[in-house]
């Protein structure tokens, strides 16, 4: 039987330690060098490669524990990989961008050297992440299935980066590192997590440092205005009270601070004292103070301070309330905040005060010192626990069992327990004898007979906080707690729910018992809460070890099953202030002809009756109802739009088509639904559904209904119409996109070039001014004549706004025509500017003509006598543009990125002249695919190999058989095209 909380948790934090054994223990010590928010940095994930889970480090799990292991990997290890990608790094053709990267990665490399070497010979020094937070953010439920994740993604991670490496692939290596631009301060400080390491040379809120790690001094403090040096906050004792040092001794002084921030210090405390130390009283003027090896107690009072307790203490703890705990030679005593003894030395060990009383051991038996220092109980328990509100606490007897005792030291339940703990949670002791569980209430009655292999909380929200009504001061009465339920579980292994009086409440027919949590807050205020329903759970009879869990739902109140445990998934549904249901969903069988892994979602009524069927992948959005977080979003908008009486939206399995579901159970045609909202005024719904015919999506594509439909949502009724006669309501993208349609007559109707024109025109007038497709494809209309006139500088005017917002067809046409001089002179530097933004947008044709026109300046430069490294700099950020586009076999100018780069390294452009380098890239690109995609350009690259590179004697690859071989190979290839170069 499985637990069946659910917790729902905040935090997305993961720290990364430096551990290490100590020795002649089995013990380890760990040091924290970095820290993330949200996300696992890829710099720990390098330094977690070839590693494995090991012992969880645990102490900052103060919000939650999910219970993962830590990830943890040989540090020596981790460091030679540094160093591997550090010195990449450096022969990288961006570096100039950004040089400052060379030094992060220098200094990540160096302070990590020091690190591990100030470990203790033979200690085995080892990174270890503890990334438990995490887990959270994705809703694992396995931690062990977590960190296995992990480990795998970081050895792929690495493997990655190591092959870009040995094949010399910098844009490969920068991709696998998550850095999509070079220079990037932001993505190399967080991303990849220079600025997540603590060590305050790696500051990722500022710019990356100049200088190198072996020369950085960590700034000092500001000074105060004449007042000396603001105090260190490792000296801050407690409110205005800090401790100060002079020649080894300490003191306590006074600072306070003007409106000004300028501070006046009093001396509270002539340094006198090996140590200060705050107390942990209430009262922060309470200090600790040492003489040598003892400790004493003083009272920091700015008027009149004095000490409470010469130093005589052998150890001290921290003062919890007004009590303190002190060892004095081997016995220990209970401190008054006067410095007095409520418990004088004699005991060995002691506790905390609960419920007003402490438990203290002498020798081998535990007793209970009340809040006068007297003894309430006598030790003479082997095992005993703290008390509880209810006046019990659990202890062992002489004869090994546990009982329940009393404030007055009897029996209140005798000691035949093999255990006895106290469940706050439970509200009642959690009960084992004879190897089986169950429960004693407050009093120490059983309640559940100790029968059970195993008892379990049902958590469940409370009700008396759902409703206004319940929670208004008014409501006397108010309503109270559902009373306290619990799983059990018999040897057979079957499952039951019973009460806190062993009433059993569901028959033991089940696995596991689930509530209906995470519930949203409309789920929580909806009547459906008041209905008492569990979620049972089966294996439906499977015996395997990973056989799902199938769900339905328990009517506890009724008596009776509403929902048979058929679905791997079963959600809540509440809508309206009455209607509630189900949703299911369970894989698609592996027969069915659709996606690995796809749903079969579908609706179920309250009483378990199908609304709709389980026929749709996806109901409201393309979210899997699989994945908890996702489905609370899924019902979320359903109870949203079904509430208001609005259908939403899905996608069936047996044909991919749209539909929407109404709260009726009617399912009705995508066509047919946007049709009515656009009937009802909605525009927008018009555009959509003309986009989804264009594109066929959800469905079938009608390129006509598409125009007539686009021509709506643009404000007319027919797509002959003028622009003129548009509503004054039309929507400005569908003008646009209503003139690419008429332009490229994607309906089969004869284009319409000026209409077009005219639509674009009307767009930018009537509320597109901002958007930047229209002005980039107006541009290109008035640049190149179509539907009108040329007009290249209004073209160009257009483009440039386009541009502003960074839109890749508007920055790559600009680009062009400052390479080729429209208007005016080639202007070589500023088209590359162009490309270069294109580039970064992602646009690859930018990347390629980037690579190209860098080539064509750089050459130009040189020709002017311009200085060798300024061209070698566009060089080798040409190689760089060309070999992102060569290293993606998805690209369709691949192949001419294999033939530039080719010519470049047979050159010594941007890279130190290599034959075999330069013969690699042409034999990539002569042996893509034959296709009329890749043949000019496998052309291109057949034709350098078999006259220039293997068939020209001054070649240092000249080579007559491969020529004659190659020449075969380029005769062989199909006849240009009648519009292609030959």
């Amino acid at each position: 039987m499985d637990d069946t909380r659910t917790d729902q948790h905040m935090g997305n934090r993961s720290w990364l330690y430096l551990e290490h054994s100590l020795p002649d223990t089995e013990e380890a010590s760990a040091d924290e060098i970095a820290e993330a928010n949200n996300n696992f940095p890829v710099l720990w994930q390098l330094l977690l490669a070839d590693g494995a889970a090991g012992d969880a480090i645990d102490h900052q799990r103060v919000f939650g524990d999910a219970g993962t292991d830590n990830l943890v990997s040989d540090a020596h290890a981790a460091l030679a990989r540094i160093r591997q990608l550090h010195a990449f790094v450096e022969r990288h053709p961006m570096l100039h961008t950004l040089p400052q990267i060379a030094l992060q990665f220098e200094a990540v490399a160096l302070h990590l050297a020091e690190l591990i070497d100030d470990m203790p010979e033979g200690s085995a020094p080892r990174f270890s992440a503890n990334l438990d937070e995490l887990s959270w953010l994705g809703g694992d439920a396995d931690g062990e299935g977590f960190i296995e994740r992990n480990r795998r993604e970081c050895n792929e991670r690495w493997a990655e980066v190591q092959r870009c490496i040995d094949s010399g692939n910098h844009p490969g290596v920068d991709a696998a590192l998550g850095i999509q631009r070079f220079a990037d301060w932001e993505a190399w400080a967080w991303q990849f997590g220079f600025g997540s390491l603590s060590h305050p040379y790696f500051d990722g809120y500022e710019a990356p440092r100049d200088e190198r790690f072996a020369d950085f001094e960590p700034e000092e403090e500001d000074e105060d205005d004449g007042d000396g040096e603001r105090p260190d906050y490792d000296n801050h004792l407690g409110e205005d009270l800090w401790r100060f040092e002079v020649d080894g001794r300490w003191g306590v002084m006074r600072v306070v601070y003007d409106d000004d921030g300028r501070s006046q210090r009093t001396t509270v405390v002539e340094p006198a004292w090996d140590d200060i130390r705050y107390a942990g009283a209430d009262d922060p003027r309470l200090l600790w103070i040492s003489q040598g090896e003892r400790s004493g107690l003083l009272h920091a009072d700015a008027e009149a301070p004095r000490v409470l307790l010469e130093p005589q203490l052998d150890e001290v703890w921290a003062f919890e309330g007004d009590v303190a705990t002190a060892l004095v030679g081997d016995h220990v005593g209970l401190l008054r905040t006067d410095g007095s003894w409520l418990l004088a030395p004699s005991v060995d060990e002691v506790w905390s005060f609960v419920e007003g009383r402490v438990r203290a051991r002498v020798g081998e038996r535990i007793g209970y010192v009340d809040l006068q220092g007297q003894w309430a109980i006598a030790p003479r328990f082997e095992e005993a626990e703290d008390f509880t509100p209810f006046g019990l606490a659990p202890a062992r007897g002489d004869e090994g069992g546990w009982g329940l005792v009393r404030a007055d030291g009897e029996w209140a339940v005798p000691p035949h327990f093999e255990s006895l703990q106290w469940r706050h949670d439970w509200e009642g002791f959690d009960a084992k004898r004879d190897g089986k569980s169950g429960l004693l209430d407050v009093q120490g009655r059983v309640a559940i007979e100790p029968v059970y292999e195993q008892v379990d909380l049902l958590e469940e929200y409370p009700i008396e906080i759902l409703t206004t009504e319940d929670t208004d001061p008014s409501n006397e009465r108010g309503v109270p707690a559902r009373p306290k339920r619990f799983a059990v579980e018999r040897a057979d292994g079957l499952c039951g729910l019973i009460d806190g009086q062993g009433r059993v409440l569901v028959p033991f027919g089940y696995g596991r018992f689930e509530t209906l949590e995470p519930l949203t807050g409309e789920e929580r205020a909806h009547a459906m809460v008041r209905r008492d329903l569990v979620r049972v759970a089966s294996k439906g009879g499977r015996t395997a070890k990973n056989a799902p869990w199938l769900r339905g739902i328990y009517d506890v109140a009724a008596g009776r099953e509403l929902v048979p445990c058929r679905h791997r998934t079963l959600q809540p549904l509440a809508w309206g202030t009455q209607d509630f249901g189900w949703l299911v969903a369970d894989p698609v069988p592996r027969g069915a002809k659709v996606e690995k892994g796809q749903l079969a979602v579908g609706v179920l009524r309250a009483d378990g009756t199908v609304l709709h069927p389980q026929a749709y992948p996806w109901i409201t959005a393309a979210l899997s109802v699989a994945d908890g977080w996702m489905a609370v979003a899924v019902r979320s908008q359903l109870c949203k739009r079904w509430s208001a009486g609005e259908p939403v939206q899905a996608a069936r399995n047996d044909s991919g088509l749209y539909v929407w579901l109404h709260a009726d159970g009617r399912e009705q045609a995508h066509a047919e639904h946007m049709a009515a909202r656009h009937a009802a005024g909605d525009l927008r719904a018009a555009y959509e559904l003309a986009c989804h015919l264009r594109d066929g999506e959800g469905i079938e594509a009608d390129p006509r209904e598409a125009l007539r439909w686009m021509a709506r949502a643009a404000g007319v009724r027919e797509p002959g119409d003028a622009p003129a006669t548009a509503s004054p309501d039309g929507l400005p993208v569908a003008m646009c996109e209503l003139s690419k349609m008429l332009r490229w007559d994607t309906a089969g109707l004869g284009a319409e070039p000026a209409l077009a024109r005219a639509w674009l025109l009307h767009a930018i007038a009537h509320g597109g001014e901002d958007d930047a497709a229209t002005h980039a494809h107006l541009g290109y209309m008035l640049t190149e004549g179509e539907g009108g006139e040329r007009d290249l500088e209004g073209g160009m005017r257009h483009y440039e706004r386009a541009a502003e917002q960074n839109n890749t067809m508007a920055l790559y046409n600009l680009g062009l025509a400052h390479k080729l001089g429209e208007p005016g002179e080639p202007d070589l530097a500023r088209a590359i500017g162009y490309f270069r933004r294109g580039h970064e947008a992602g646009d690859v044709s930018a990347t390629m003509q980037l690579g190209r026109t860098l080539c064509l300046h750089a050459g130009a430069l040189a020709e002017q006598g311009q200085g060798e490294a300024e061209v070698n700099v566009l060089y080798a950020e040409a190689l760089y543009a060309l070999q992102k586009v060569a290293e993606d076999s998805t690209q369709r100018q691949q192949g001419w990125a294999c033939y530039e780069l080719g010519w470049m390294r047979m050159q010594g452009q941007g890279a130190p002249e290599d034959a075999a380098a330069a013969e690699r890239w042409l034999l990539i690109g002569a042996a893509l695919d034959d296709c009329e995609e890749n043949l000019e350009s496998q052309r291109a690259c057949v034709e350098s190999l078999a006259e220039q590179f293997y068939g020209d004697r001054e070649s240092p690859l000249f080579d007559e058989d491969k020529a004659r071989a190659w020449t075969q190979r380029l005769e062989a290839l199909p006849a240009a095209a009648p519009d292609q170069p030959a």
